[in-house]
């Protein structure tokens, strides 16, 4: 569930949870009946806080993820409280009459909550650092100037073939069979490993785990710093086991409702939108409103994926579409597709049918891809908008595997702040190119 923190155990950690919960639900309770002129714990008020907090606990101290960063863990926090709350309590309601309490304290004592947990965390003191700095890099490939950088620490040296043409600050220290030498001299704080380099032996690498120096795979380091599954780097078993959802089950389907009725929300709001831009585009152009596009969704399963119908037959834009890619609505059809259940708000970006059989034997662990529906919005779309560059499959996979795996609701407002707040200039431009292997 949450990062472990140092001097402590998982039995503290609920406590300090538990707290939170009793805390944050108390004071919003309290807050409720005083602003109604009520007493603060009377009757239904003492119910509905102790049965809010309880559930609110279970919620957050027994849901899995990754190790986020505080605001991270706050939204994600935030989310599964706040909604096992409704689903609960406005469930019962429905079925047995037990009165809920109002949405205002669920979603106040849902905020306050989270917010005391952070507090009750912070006020633990954290170990002390030892006395041994800097990482020792174990193998060199594309990945490794990337993570010494995104590390932002000092960096020993790098051992192995291609360290000569390596990166500024990673300075070459020589072929990998001195690694028992340089760790006696320069005494590293980690070790990352890319692969396993020849005349290094896992014997050698767990005598280092054991004198206190930390072994890190860069593979899965990858994941930690720069948000990407670095799946070319992993053998077939570890590809098995690693490219799979960690958050459970039940946040998994509750995830799926929200988007769900998000996106019918969205496409009811927008339909006016929708009606007046295809009208546009048949009398301008005399043709269909709307592009279908097969593509592969949800465990390889054909689907039709609308979006507006930009080119003219003659193959050249008209002002309609010209003025639909300017202004990224382009894709604005694919709502339908949303709450058709054949895509959703975020996802990898949808594929052409006609291209998934080249990627796949070009790169199995394309077939991963499928474990999840396609959707409107993507991380790997987010950020290959903020590099300017054109998407590249295998380095874009990294990014679609760390969204199934990472699934939450704080990665999907990640993606959304960065699609509607662009870090680039270059995430401005629309692609409407209607033969590219991916649309997104």
């Amino acid at each position: 569930m949450k990062p472990p923190l140092p001097g402590t155990n998982d039995y503290t950690l609920a406590f300090l949870d538990l707290a939170a919960c009793i805390a944050g639900f108390g004071a919003a309770a309290w807050a409720a009946r005083v602003w109604s002129g009520q007493p603060a714990l009377a009757g239904a008020g003492a119910f509905q806080w102790a049965f809010s907090s309880a559930i609110a606990w279970l919620a957050i101290a027994f849901a899995e993820g990754s190790s986020r960063d505080g605001l991270r863990r706050w939204v994600d926090g935030f989310f599964t409280a706040t909604g096992s709350n409704l689903l609960v309590q406005y469930g019962l309601a429905y079925l047995v009459g037990i009165p809920p309490a109002p949405w205002s304290i669920i979603v106040l004592g849902s905020g306050l909550s989270l917010t005391a947990a952070g507090l009750l965390r912070g006020a633990i003191p954290a170990a002390p650092k030892g006395e041994r700095e800097g990482v020792l890099w174990l193998g060199y490939d594309s990945s490794t100037p990337a993570l010494a950088a995104a590390m932002q620490e000092s960096s020993v040296g790098v051992l192995g073939e291609g360290s000569s043409a390596a990166a500024p600050g990673l300075r070459p220290l020589g072929p990998p069979e001195q690694l028992q030498q340089v760790c006696e001299y320069k005494h590293p704080r980690s070790v990352v490993v890319s692969g396993m380099p020849p005349g290094v032996s896992l014997g050698q690498l767990l005598r280092l785990h054991y004198d206190g120096t930390a072994v890190d795979g860069a593979p899965f380091l990858c994941e930690a710093v720069l948000r990407r599954v670095a799946w070319q780097q992993l053998s077939p078993s570890d590809l098995l086991f690693t490219v799979t959802p960690i958050t459970s089950r039940p946040m998994l389907a509750f995830q799926a409702v929200y988007k769900n009725l998000i996106g019918l929300g969205l496409l009811i709001a927008s339909a006016p939108v929708l009606m007046l831009l295809s009208l546009l585009i048949v009398f301008s152009t005399g043709g269909p409103a709307m592009e279908h596009i097969e593509c592969l969704g949800l465990q390889r399963i054909p689907f039709q994926m609308f979006r507006f119908r930009v080119f003219r037959s003659t193959g050249r834009p008209s002002w309609i579409g010209s003025l639909i890619t300017r202004l990224r609505l382009t894709n604005l059809p694919q709502l339908i597709n949303v709450v058709r259940g054949e895509m959703t708000l975020f996802g990898p970006r949808p594929v052409r049918r006609i291209f998934v059989d080249r990627l796949v034997e070009l790169m199995p662990a394309y077939v991963y891809r499928f474990t999840v529906k396609p959707g409107i919005l993507g991380w790997s779309q987010v950020h290959f908008a903020e590099m300017g560059s054109v998407p590249e499959e295998a380095l874009s996979l990294e990014y679609d595997f760390y969204y199934i795996r990472q699934e939450s609701p704080s990665l999907d407002l990640d993606i959304l702040l960065r699609t509607l707040l662009p870090r680039s200039s270059a995430s401005t431009r629309a692609s409407a190119a209607p033969d590219t292997a991916s649309d997104s």
